[in-house]
């Protein structure tokens, strides 16, 4: 991680525990370490760990871990310089530009990158109101979205040519190359490229700062296939981890704690020039577990409402299921008719959607609903058939509470004695194919009572003052040796900062320096005593493995005679001292 006065001047300015409340609300105080559920991956017991003194974070459930900088940067996808500048403005500083600052080549990819995504904005903007525009101003007008709403959302439209964005990048010193990484290219056979959207609207896909990372374009042309095309995964973009539509929503989310997903742009966008603002939706792909942790961090009470088809009602219950595995709690609404959220809007304003959204019900609750409207006397045959299919939601429900109250409510609504709902359930529960759980990297093997001192040093680095009786190689562990003589060399300004050092000198290794920095101690923990104690027992450990050794050489010389002797000596002394 680059490091500078500046960069120092920042990390000490801000405290990192207001930065990561402002992402993950939830974190609150445990004895010396803040704790919340990861915003990196799903959990449902917190792992996530921030420890104010050292101003670092760990997660003990996916290993991610680092500084105020990596936080902002994972949680942003943003680089490095990108990071900096964000927690500078924060802190009050002047960062500068960024090329006077040391930068890795992947983040001045990344910066090229989304300069690139940039230029190719401001063409399709500059298109949409060209004269070869005018169909598509006519689609959008047709869709009544004012101008204010195509400005704000930066529409655009991609001209028919095979290469007029290309031809535009390339006159303004970009490269061909960095255009195919970015997905506004693709290459043809004989190694020819062209323009990846061609004769469609455009609509950028930011990211929670607002930079385009990615666009989405609409054909309109009624042959045309496919109908909407997304930009293909890049170093900036993943479509399991992208909502569109949330950079602009995110201000009312804060606020209120509230998010409603929707099924595609123009939905969001109506939404939006509507004043329901905190619309947001996925980009042409099921919801994922990424996107409920994204979700997570910021709202509390989430609506989903998808188109009023066959379709869409599927995928509002497999999106509330998605978010249940997340141990997120859910509701769902439906629009009759068959309209579409923007088109309902247009139709009968946003009173009659906002009552639509309040009669928003829990999974369970929808599914029934539906099957009753459906088939308002079914038979026993249809009520077993139903509940064996409803008693897959149930199932996916983790909270013990919710789910009793659940079985209440589908033995009444069908009728049937809660004891054979609860047998049925008890099947479907063992039957229903479970997500494996991401197992973290194992962390190198450390014999625990040297894990547990470079522990101690890393919560405490002044007590390698302490260390003086023992050397690297008193550690059997490779990676133990390693840690203890990057923590003796460390000037005495920089021990305060231990932790950060070393995860910057050992990168491959930082996952378990930020564990060790942040993992309890225990409550009888006394860091100078059990720091004697723990130097003691491994020189002990280290002259008996050297005593060994030494035994099982075929003949000792002089020197190594004379070595034996003084170890035996050491230990019995030690054993006397006890």
């Amino acid at each position: 991680m680059s490091s500078s006065p500046i960069i120092e001047l920042i990390r000490e300015k801000l405290d990192i525990i207001d930065v990561v409340s402002e992402y993950v609300p939830s974190l609150k105080r445990a004895g010396r370490n803040y704790k919340a559920n990861c915003p990196f991956h799903n959990e449902k017991t917190p792992s996530f760990t921030v420890n104010p003194e050292k101003k670092i974070f760990y997660c003990f459930g996916c290993n991610s871990g680092g500084d105020i900088f990596k936080f902002v940067m994972d949680i942003e996808g943003l680089s490095f310089p990108e990071a900096a500048r964000k927690l500078a403005a924060k802190a009050g500083v002047e960062y500068g530009d960024e090329r006077a600052h040391q930068i890795s080549p992947e983040d001045r990819e990344r910066l090229d990158l989304k300069k690139i995504m940039r230029a190719a904005s401001d063409f399709y903007q500059k298109a949409l109101f060209s004269p070869a525009g005018e169909k598509a101003r006519l689609y959008l007008g047709e869709r009544r979205l004012n101008k204010m709403t195509v400005e704000k959302f930066e529409l655009g439209w991609a001209p028919a040519g095979g290469s007029a964005l290309m031809d535009e990048l390339k006159q303004a010193g970009w490269s061909s190359d960095l255009a195919l990484k970015a997905g506004l290219i693709t290459e043809r056979e004989g190694g020819r490229v062209a323009d990846t959207f061609r004769a469609r609207v455009m609509f950028p896909i930011k990211n929670q700062s607002g930079e385009t990372i990615a666009f989405g374009g609409r054909v309109l042309d009624p042959e045309g296939i496919p109908k909407y095309l997304n930009s293909p995964e890049t170093p900036l973009f993943s479509k399991r981890r992208t909502l569109y539509g949330l950079h602009e929503a995110l201000p009312q989310v804060r606020r209120t704690g509230r998010l409603l997903l929707l099924e595609g742009y123009m939905d969001v966008i109506g939404a939006h020039q509507h004043g329901v603002d905190w619309a947001v939706a996925p980009l042409g792909t099921n919801l994922t577990l990424e996107h409920s942790g994204i979700v997570r961090r910021y709202a509390k009470d989430t609506v989903v409402m998808f188109d009023d088809d066959r379709a869409g009602i599927q995928a509002s219950v497999k999106a509330a299921e998605t978010f249940m595995e997340a141990g997120l709690y859910v509701r769902l609404a439906s629009l009759d008719g068959g309209l579409d959220p923007d088109e309902y809007l247009n139709e009968h304003g946003r009173d009659a959607f906002e009552a639509k959204l309040a009669a928003a019900a829990d999974p369970l609750d929808f599914r029934m609903n539906l099957f009753f409207k459906n088939k308002p006397t079914p038979t026993a045959q249809e009520k077993a058939q139903a509940i064996a299919v409803l008693l897959e939601t149930v199932a996916r429900q983790g909270d013990e509470v919710l789910k009793s109250e659940w079985v209440k409510n589908l033995s009444t609504r069908f009728g049937v004695e809660q004891a054979s709902v609860l047998k049925q359930l008890r099947k479907t529960s063992v039957a229903l194919p479970r997500e494996t759980p991401r197992k973290a990297p194992a962390a190198p093997a450390m014999p625990q009572m040297e894990k547990g001192y470079i522990q101690l040093l890393l919560r405490d680095p002044g007590l390698i003052a302490q260390s003086d009786a023992l050397a690297p190689e008193d550690f059997c562990s490779p990676l133990a040796r390693t840690l203890f003589a990057a923590l003796r060399a460390l000037p005495p300004e920089a021990l305060a900062k231990a932790p950060a050092a070393l995860a910057a000198q050992y990168p491959e290794h930082s996952a378990l320096v930020h564990e060790l920095a942040v993992a309890d101690l225990g409550p009888d923990a006394s860091g100078g005593r059990d720091a004697a104690g723990a130097v003691r027992m491994l020189k002990r450990f280290s002259s008996e493995r050297r005593l060994k050794e030494l035994k099982a050489l075929p003949s000792m010389d002089p020197q190594q005679l004379q070595e034996y002797s003084r170890l035996m000596l050491e230990l019995k002394s030690s054993v006397k001292d006890k």
